[in-house]
Formats: C-alpha cells, structure tokens, sequence
C-alpha cells in the first residue's frame, strides 16, 4: 500500500448515519476507523416525523465523544430529507461511510433498497454496512473478501489486505462457482466446464502475487469452491469481523443497485460488510507504518 503523502494533511473524515434507534454499533466502528486512521468523525441524521431528531443525535455525539477521547474531531448534523439523500449529501467528501443494519431490514424483500443500497449505489467512498447485534470484542481476527472475477478483482483485494493488516488479522479469500443441478440432478452440460474451477484459481493466485509481497505479514488462505456464493460469504462471516466484497461504479444519477450477492450479503451477514470504493474513486491511507509500495 503506497505511503501516505502531503494530502494526508487534510484526511477525508469519517461520515456515520445515525438511525432512529441511535445506531450504536456503528457508532463504535465509525469511532474505530476515524482513531485508527487519524480522521475526523462526521454523524448525519435524517430528521423523522416525530421529532425527537435533535435528541436521537445529542446522544449519539455523546456517545461517540466518549468513545474518542478527544482524539479525532466530531461533528454532526441534522438534516431535513430523506435518510439516503441525507447521508449522500454528507459524504461527498468521505473517506468511509458507516451505516447501521437494523434488524428489520432482514425482514424485506431482496429487492427493496436499504438505506446501505440506496448509500453505496450513489457515492464512491467505501462503506461499511454494521448490524446492530454486532459484537466487537467477541470478532474473530479474520477478514473474508468475496472475488467474483480474479481479473477484476484488484480493487477489493486491495482493501482486503488493508484491512486485514491492520487489524493484525488473517485474510481468507473466497471464490465460488454455482453449477446448479438440472432435472435429473446432475450439473447442466451447458454451464458444466471441468477446466472452471482450475483456471479460477490460477486467476487468483495471480491476483495474489503483488498484495502477497506487499504485505507479507497477512496471512492469507484461499478457498475456492461449489457452492452459491451469496450462502458461502453468508456462512463465512460468521467467523469474521469484517466481510469485504466489491460493487459497481455509481454512473447514473440515481445510483446503479448492487450485484444480488452483495445486497444479499448485507442484509444477512453476522459481521460487518465493507463495501470497496469503485475503481475510480480516489483514495489517501494514513497510517503510522505501511507496507512497501506496490509498483
């Protein structure tokens, strides 16, 4: 991961969406990432029809407070719209977007937009989806990245080996193939390829070689097999405190949705999910110490 430079000077800050219900494992993580990357810690909420708004964020700023010490900057906001254009609206500028996970949102069709849907489907900072049971201190030191295509996988790699780095955490990769079965129960001929799952791991070795270098003190173990990959990353996260998986670059002016396994991933997951920045968006780390710079 290259160093930081000048522009770590003026660090994007964290931006934390603030339910009705206060959001307080998100709080918690928001507050962890702004003290580990020396960022200022930003909370938006969205102001409902009962108007407890400004009494929902008061708590949740002292709350936070408490959590950094003093160490980081908060600051808040209460605005007048709707909970995704709210938090759209304060995270033009982020460097990491921290929405809550209710558990109701469990409980909605697959293809409803959740607030995290609607958020990650309009801005290009990461964000990471935190469901209210969350248990920090119980987590496990391991992160899992989910990889579609290894030759397109670059970007979430990258923010997998980042976070697992500096969590001092193992790495598992996973990577599926679905051959579901035909009438007669065996894999159908048409999508049945002997070869697939040999030349999808290649890919992912070869998409190791640089990362594996760079941060040669993540240890990393890759599992690469039948199965559907929304149940595996679902299962996977069981054992993990923080799930990463890719999505698609924001290109129209309402938001392009999430891949179905990512939306299904964020509405079942036991562990935080981190959704990785698309390609494009620019990214600065600040770190106290960094790997060697990749080339």
């Amino acid at each position: 991961m290259p160093d930081g430079g000048a522009m770590d000077l003026l660090p994007a800050p964290v931006v934390v969406a603030v339910g009705r219900h206060g959001s307080p494992t998100a709080l918690e993580h928001g507050a962890e990432e702004a003290m580990r990357h020396h960022r200022d810690l930003h909370l938006v909420h969205a102001a409902g029809p009962d108007g407890d708004g400004e009494a929902v964020l008061a708590v949740a700023v002292a709350r936070v407070s408490a959590l950094v010490g003093g160490l980081v900057t908060v600051t808040s906001a209460l605005v007048d719209a709707p909970p995704v254009a709210a938090v759209v609206e304060a995270a033009v500028d982020a460097g990491l977007v921290v929405v809550g996970r209710c558990p109701e949102s469990r409980r909605t069709h697959p293809y409803v937009r959740s607030v995290t849907g609607g958020v990650a489907a309009r801005v290009r900072a990461p964000v990471v989806s935190v469901p209210d049971s969350w248990m920090a201190g119980d987590a496990p030191h391991r992160v899992v990245v989910g990889v579609d295509d290894p030759d397109d996988s670059e970007v979430v790699l990258r923010e997998a080996f980042a976070a697992a780095w500096e969590r001092d955490a193992q790495l598992t990769v996973i990577s599926t193939w679905w051959r579901p079965p035909g009438s007669d129960q065996r894999a159908l001929a048409q999508i049945s390829d002997p070869a697939w799952p040999e030349r999808l791991q290649e890919g992912i070795d070869r998409a190791l070689v640089d990362l594996l270098a760079a941060y040669d003190e993540v240890l990393v173990d890759v599992h690469v097999r039948n199965a559907r990959p929304g149940d595996a990353l679902i299962e996977a996260s069981h054992d993990a405190a923080l799930m990463v998986l890719g999505r698609h670059d924001p290109q129209l002016p309402t938001g392009s949705s999430l891949g179905p396994v990512a939306r299904s991933v964020v509405r079942e997951s036991a562990c935080p999910v981190l959704l990785a920045a698309p390609r494009a968006a620019h990214r600065v780390h600040r770190r106290d110490r960094s790997p060697a710079q990749l080339a």
